[in-house]
């Protein structure tokens, strides 16, 4: 802070304000959700950071007392400022406390810039990840504020005497004024003060050669531009290395003789010897010796010089020990150095590091491009929408080579392009994907090494987990012969799955069949009688008993999707189960979410468009082996037919479309579609009208039983995740009745 700081007690004022709103809005309880233990490094640091600010507060608060009891005493003119007022005190005391309203504004921003925070939106993992992401900025403001806490506690006594010698100054000349006017002069009532440059009882104190030729040495290392000649320092400068030097010397121990604890560290007593050569040095310079003894600066010093004597006299009197000369050599020479940056700045997080609420969820290894330059792919989560994708590339023979670019990714907004599955193209070359904007522009292509790197991106962005995928196949809506019912194509099936953070334990993998994809030739299909339309007979459970359909544990039956109940437990659901607090106008509660179904996803192409089909696999879709009119003996039937075994609820399927044909259409082909959270606009996707079964054609037998084999594995994974979820309903059932009646 300068003179062009504009300073006054308003800004005295304001920078005190701002402490208050700091303290009252920008810390809040929910910041401090998960580290609330003591023994929690990010918890204490959390709490001392806010101390800190709390204390720089109180300093201005008493700062600005000092300025208002000056302003009341003191006789103003109506077009004086306080500048005009208070003279050289007010041109010194910003370069003194130096710009304190500059850090309070950066702590305010940093806290505010994290607003999901503050209003109680994040879990224990965001607050933990937030404070781990920004304790680099936070360690440096909080060095800043404690930095100006130092500073303005040890100006304060000295400018309060410095605004009472004004004051007694103008006071004289009035007095002067009206005695030349009754002809009566009288002496001066201001006398000289005592020299700042009179021998004092720090004189006294020795500071071994050694050190003081250690000390020198480092003067240039981050010298300031005003320190030209070894015997001119600057003032500004100078101040700022003694203040900063002797607020981490021993005034930091706290001593205790009955435990032995009376001889401090050794870089805190080497800060001690540290402060007095600065000292000595600056009463030495010419600009300090310039200011003159009645000036701010030297009432400064005297106040330093007071409190470093204090400081030594615990060592005359036996309170503590210091320690030895060779350990104090024995320390490097960052130890060594004087000269300290006043406000450090903040330091930027690198594009590839994780920033404050977001989540490492993916680090692939991108194939090799020309020459050997190596390049990864980082996915952070920055909420269930948001995303940023960053690229790094290096060269294995070159270290100081380094590429970086980023983008954040909306996918409430983005398109999800899945190049690597359209029709005609052969998988072993083409695992890419592409995003493009909702109006497929400014595409950006993602080319990855293989499957299991598309789809774990595809997982990222989607939320979806690919539990298996098949290819070289026909299907077929409900026996129609027409171009838009049939066709050939590929296929995923997809559990809802986000990918975890990395830092987490990696996730068991879930026992089923290979997963290999099948290149398959597909066979010509034989449309289903009329009566294969109709619900087969037999009672539900006899058809799930049929020998090709899931031997998974037959779920439990409800017909909602969404509950809530009374209660204050948070109970975690596991697989795809959601559970979420609620608060309601007299008590709070927790909502369980029936699990999201696992999907069937074919990539196909209808008349010349690129088409996805997408059906949810609820717990009423079944394969039915009667269905099929192949006239093939079972062991050789090829042919799987999913059904609903409900004729209230009809399978749903949805027909999407690209809105042009061929590569035109590309990049209206959007898979994001059907991630989750869903778009607004999927509620408004066409399904195929009087859906009754779709039919499916393998190459193979023994593709069909590899794709029912994996069709069984995820329908036990929904059934498991269903019938927790209606225990945990029936437990909480149970708990709000027994409540009620109690």
């Amino acid at each position: 802070m300068s003179v062009g700081f504009g300073f006054s007690i308003g800004d005295v004022i304001a920078a005190y304000k701002l402490v208050q709103d700091i303290c009252n809005n920008c810390f809040t309880r929910s910041q401090a959700a998960g580290m609330r233990h003591p023994s929690v490094p990010s918890y204490v640091k959390y709490i001392r950071f806010r101390q800190e600010i709390n204390s720089l507060g109180e300093s201005l608060r008493r700062l600005e007392i000092i300025l208002i009891n000056a302003r009341a005493q003191c006789p103003r003119r109506p077009w004086q400022t306080d500048a005009d007022q208070f003279g050289e005190a007010f041109q010194v005391l910003p370069e003194v406390t130096g710009d304190f309203n500059k850090t309070l504004k950066d702590c305010q921003k940093l806290l505010r810039d994290h607003a999901r925070l503050q209003h109680g939106g994040a879990t224990i993992a965001d607050n933990m990840s937030w404070w781990t992401t920004t304790e680099r900025d936070v360690t440096v403001l909080r060095e800043r504020v404690t930095f100006h806490i130092t500073k303005v506690s040890f100006i304060a006594k000295p400018f309060e005497i410095q605004l009472l010698l004004q004051i007694r100054r103008d006071l004289q000349l009035l007095r002067n004024d009206v005695a030349e006017l009754r002809g009566i002069m009288t002496s001066s009532l201001v006398q000289p003060r005592d020299s700042a440059n009179n021998l004092s009882y720090l004189q006294s104190v020795h500071v071994p050669q050694e050190l003081a030729s250690r000390f020198t040495a480092a003067l240039d290392i981050k010298k300031p531009a005003g320190f030209t000649e070894l015997y001119k320092w600057p003032i500004k400068e100078g101040f700022n290395a003694l203040v900063f030097h002797f607020a981490k010397s021993t005034v930091e121990f706290s001593s205790n003789r009955k435990f032995g604890q009376n001889v401090p560290d050794p870089p805190q007593y080497l800060n001690l010897l540290k402060s007095v050569w600065a000292m000595r040095q600056i009463k030495e310079s010419p600009h300090f010796q310039s200011t003159g003894t009645d000036s701010l600066w030297a009432d400064y010093m005297r106040e330093l010089e007071m409190d470093m004597k204090t400081e030594f006299q615990r060592f005359d009197a036996q309170r503590l020990i210091r320690p030895p000369l060779s350990d104090l050599l024995q320390l490097t020479d960052e130890y060594y150095t004087v000269w300290v940056d006043e406000e450090p700045p903040l330091q930027s997080l690198d594009i590839v590091e994780q920033r404050p609420l977001e989540e490492k969820i993916l680090e692939l290894a991108l194939p090799e491009s020309y020459g050997n330059r190596q390049t990864s792919l980082t996915v952070f989560r920055k909420s269930e929408y948001e995303f940023r994708l960053v690229k790094m590339t290096k060269m294995a023979d070159n270290p100081f080579y380094h590429s970086e670019e980023g983008s954040n990714v909306n996918m409430n907004s983005t398109r999800l392009i899945p190049a690597y599955a359209t029709p005609g193209v052969e998988s072993a070359g083409a695992h890419n994907l592409a995003l493009c904007n909702d109006r497929g522009q400014h595409e950006e292509w993602h080319i990855l090494k293989g499957p299991a790197d598309v789809a774990a991106l595809q997982r990222a962005l989607t939320g979806y987990r690919v539990h298996h995928e098949m290819s070289g196949f026909t299907w077929c809506i409900n026996g129609s012969k027409e171009p838009e019912d049939s066709g050939t194509g590929s296929l995923q099936m997809w559990q809802l799955k986000p990918l975890p953070r990395r830092d987490r334990e990696p996730e068991k993998p879930l026992e089923r069949a290979t997963t290999n994809i099948s290149q398959l030739t597909a066979c010509q299909k034989t449309p289903a009688n009329d009566n294969s339309t109709q619900p087969p007979t037999g009672s539900p459970n006899q058809r799930r008993s049929s020998g090709i359909s899931s031997t998974g544990t037959k779920p439990s039956r409800t017909g909602s999707d969404v509950r809530s109940l009374g209660t204050s437990h948070t109970t975690l659901l596991s697989g795809t189960s959601m559970t979420a607090t609620v608060n309601g106008p007299r008590s709070s509660g927790i909502e369980l979410m029936r699990p999201e179904p696992p999907s069937l996803v074919i990539f196909t192409m209808i008349r010349g468009r690129y088409t996805f089909l997408h059906m949810k696999l609820e717990q009423e879709v079944f394969v039915n082996p009667k269905a099929c009119a192949c006239h093939k003996p079972r062991k050789n039937c090829t042919r799987v037919v999913l059904e609903s075994e409900s004729k209230h609820k009809p399978i749903l399927l949805h027909r999407v479309s690209a809105d042009r044909k061929q590569a035109e259409g590309l990049f209206s082909w959007d898979l994001a579609m059907f991630r989750y959270p869903r778009r607004p606009e999927y509620q408004s996707l066409s399904a195929v009208e009087k859906m009754k079964y779709l039919d499916l054609n393998f190459g193979s037998v023994a593709a069909k039983e590899e794709f029912i084999s994996e069709l069984r594995a995820l329908e036990n994974v929904r059934n498991t995740d269903h019938n927790f979820y209606e225990k945990q309903l029936d437990e909480q059932r149970q708990r709000a009745r027994t409540r009620t009646r109690s």
